[in-house]
């Protein structure tokens, strides 16, 4: 696809971002707390410089992709309060456009169709934490896997007794993000019938603290962000579901950016930076080593 002639329209997003700076919320999360929390001790870590639905001008001496990602999704993609895209998924994309002399474009857009700007040729690349699945597969190529997650529940250990077995929260209402792998997952499961979607993680936090749900549903990955000293939350893993390892999304038989980000991968892995970016979005903490099989 052109990069130069490219237009593309953004999808608004009104899925509770203004929410996510409110001081007073009693899950006391924000989209942007991973990166501050880790700002002092990561300088060196790459920082993305884009803004969400704003394509910067073009360098005609790189090769230039697009790159869309739901942006209430921390620590993957989110918004900062100037509106510039900031995750883990956007640290190191920046990172392999460096090493690879590359340029990306971050554009925003709704979970709902997120995969389907690939084929409709709207995007060159979906980096939102996405799942490889074998069904995904089928339709779509994946980078090499860059980390893997665990299925998890996170409860509020302020709202009773502390839960310590999936198979207590059976048919309790449990909350997820609509239209994702995330809601097929707990469908699936059998740990409840009684599931309540929401448009964002966040979301399905502040449903807990209003009683509405007794947890959310999602990969550990993403859940243990939210978990702070100054509040109760915590997770409990699905072990009947497994792990899944999370890769960036390209469009079917697009072999040579598959080549190009894979090799990007292995570099920032090798030389270090790799591990500066997931403390920076994770501080204290280890990358699990990705096991699981897929297809590439």
């Amino acid at each position: 696809m052109s990069k130069i002639s490219f237009c593309f329209i953004l999808t608004s997003l009104a899925i509770g971002l203004s929410a996510c700076s409110n001081n007073t919320d009693p899950v006391k999360a924000e989209t942007a707390t991973p990166a501050t929390a880790a700002t002092s001790t990561t300088a060196t870590a790459p920082t993305a410089s884009y803004t969400f639905g704003v394509i910067p001008p073009v360098d005609k001496a790189k090769a230039s992709y697009v790159v869309v990602s739901q942006p209430s999704y921390p620590p993957f993609a989110s918004r900062d309060h100037t509106g510039n895209a900031v995750g883990l998924d956007i640290d190191i994309l920046s990172a392999i456009a460096e090493k690879e002399n590359i340029h990306f474009d971050f554009i925003a857009h709704n979970m709902e169709g997120l995969l389907e700007t690939l084929n409709k040729g709207d995007a060159d690349i979906v980096a939102t934490g996405v799942n490889i699945t074998p069904e995904r597969q089928q339709i779509y190529d994946f980078s090499k896997p860059y980390m893997e997650g665990n299925w998890a529940v996170m409860l509020d250990g302020a709202k009773g007794e502390k839960v310590t077995d999936i198979a207590q929260l059976k048919e309790k209402a449990i909350a997820v993000q609509e239209s994702s792998l995330s809601q097929k997952q707990l469908t699936e499961s059998g740990i409840t019938s009684n599931i309540v979607p929401v448009k964002t993680v966040f979301l399905g936090l502040t449903s807990i603290a209003q009683d509405k749900v007794i947890g959310v549903y999602d990969v550990d990955s993403v859940l243990n962000t939210y978990i702070k000293s100054d509040n109760k939350l915590y997770t409990v893993i699905d072990k009947n579901s497994g792990t899944i390892p999370f890769g960036f999304v390209l469009k079917k038989g697009n072999t040579q950016l598959k080549a190009i980000l894979d090799k990007g991968i292995d570099t920032i892995k090798a030389d270090g930076t790799y591990d500066k970016i997931y403390q920076k979005w994770y501080p204290n903490s280890h990358p699990t080593v990705t096991t699981a099989s897929v297809t590439q």
